[in-house]
């Protein structure tokens, strides 16, 4: 199963991707994970049983942007 995290700080998103891809998570293809912050999405990502194969994030967002929080992403890849 492919998990997926969804940053975005607008919180209908989730039920649009719920919607979407009902049919997939039915059959446990894909499991979604949905943070409404950058700062949300760092925390979860601190995790190692959190590991996600997508992340898809908003660029605008209040506080840390999608950018700021793929730099601190590639940080903890690449030291």
């Amino acid at each position: 199963m492919a998990k997926i995290l969804v940053v975005d700080d607008e919180r209908d998103i989730k039920d649009l991707f719920l919607q979407h891809f009902r049919k997939e998570i039915k059959q446990g293809e894909l499991d979604f994970v949905f943070s409404f912050s950058g700062e949300e999405a760092m925390e979860f990502m601190q995790n190692p049983e959190h590991e996600a194969v997508l992340i898809l994030s908003d660029i605008n967002m209040p506080g840390m942007s999608g950018l700021q929080l793929l730099k601190h992403k590639l940080k903890m890849i690449v030291p």
